[in-house]
């Protein structure tokens, strides 16, 4: 384990602790604990709860046993909770302050602790129940339809069904079971062609071999496309492609296809330097045809430089939304995942704000088009409260 792994460990669990140490902090405030045992009871689940996450993401890296696959699944949906709680603990408070310091704290019964405790419990148990539909809704992925004007897009593709999928993350929360419902709902859809825009594998050790194995019955008349996200990284690159180059799925590994007339190009994550690196690519579109960028990333096809940790630290905290080296390509629609939405309410202000607007749906910027789905799986907690699960179901329209 590296330096810099551990300490990222400590970053991460010092922020955890906090969140927990304002969480329990708060329940004792709102609802005046003050019997010793109890307090002691909690801050003893506080300090259980705060290791939860990276012990249960640790031990899984090193044995994944039914007992630590549950144990991760527990921290993990807790983690969940935790974060609408927080936003629970922060509307509370925000009522306790506005009812002190305006005229409000007028009124003895509206500041009266007990009317503190009947919010508390109101918005805590309407957090516990968002946290659960949030589970319900992770594992119900809804198919959302999006038409995207591209000029000269060749006769044969107009009104095709294109099926994008991302962000699958099969492992221990999205198993078997989810992989073979996606699969059903995908070929209800009798798609044209799929597209799937990284992170298939979610990065935990897991019976990958195994779990994939209802992918290979997606049916799509003219092929099934891949390109790595960063979770096949954590994966293990080589052991990622492996498994999925097992499957009917043919990776695209910085190249270019034509299929009928469509131009499809897969760029690998975490990028390219020059265009010199895509194999078979033309100067130009060939005349009538269209041209689909796949990168995982809502962000541009050129590699960050530095080191590893550098490139990963600029990807999420410093994304490139130019394009600049996108739009070189002359790609009339660029398809990406990565980014959830968030996943986690408030989570979505964030990704909104860090990638300036394209974490999510179809934006245009003069002729670049880009499509960026909220993804079908989730990481970490197995629960969506900003957005949902998605099956993208794309069609291309003339655009003249």
């Amino acid at each position: 384990m590296t330096v810099r792994l551990i300490l990222f460990i400590v970053i991460v669990q010092t922020l955890v602790f906090g969140m927990h140490y304002a969480f329990f902090r708060s329940v004792i405030s709102f609802f005046q604990i003050a019997n010793p045992v109890f307090r002691a009871v909690l801050y003893a689940v506080m300090a259980i709860t705060a290791v939860s996450f990276i012990s249960a993401f640790l031990l899984l890296r090193l044995h994944g046993s039914e007992g630590t696959i549950l144990y991760y699944r527990l921290a993990a949906t807790w983690m969940g909770f935790l974060v609408h709680f927080l936003t629970a603990i922060a509307a509370i408070w925000a009522v306790i302050l506005v009812s002190k310091y305006t005229g409000l704290s007028a009124n003895r019964s509206l500041n009266h602790p007990l009317n503190h405790q009947m919010i508390a419990g109101i918005l805590l148990t309407a957090a516990a129940g968002f946290s659960m539909y949030g589970i319900w809704n992770a594992f119900h992925p809804r198919i959302s339809e999006i038409s995207v004007p591209v000029r000269h897009v060749p006769e044969l593709w107009i009104n095709s069904r294109i099926v994008q999928l991302s962000d699958i993350h099969l492992g221990h929360m999205h198993g078997k079971a989810f992989a073979e419902r996606l699969v059903s709902r995908v070929n209800k859809l009798a798609p044209d062609l799929v597209l799937i825009t990284g992170d298939l594998l979610d990065g935990v050790n897991g019976s990958y071999a195994e779990i994939i194995q209802p992918i290979r019955q997606i049916r799509a008349r003219r092929g099934v496309f891949f390109v790595t996200g960063n979770h096949e990284h954590y994966v293990g690159i080589r052991k990622a492609l492996d498994i999925i180059k097992k499957t009917q799925i043919r990776v695209l590994d910085n190249e270019c296809i034509d299929i009928d007339g469509l131009e499809l190009i897969g760029i690998s994550y975490p990028g390219i330097e020059d265009l010199l690196e895509i194999k078979n690519l033309t100067a130009d579109k060939a005349s009538g045809h269209a041209r689909i960028l796949m990168f995982h990333t809502p962000t541009s096809v050129q590699k960050q430089t530095g080191d590893r940790a550098r490139r990963h630290t600029r990807t999420y905290w410093k994304p490139d939304t130019s394009f600049a080296l996108n739009k070189q390509l002359n790609a009339d629609l660029q398809l990406s995942g990565h980014t959830h939405h968030g996943q986690i309410f408030p989570f979505n202000w964030i990704t909104r704000l860090l990638f300036n607007g394209y974490d999510y749906g179809l934006q245009k910027d003069g002729g670049f088009q880009i499509y960026t789905t909220c993804g079908t799986g989730t990481w970490g907690p197995p629960m969506r409260t900003a957005g949902k699960s998605e099956i993208a179901l794309i069609r291309l329209v003339s655009g003249h």
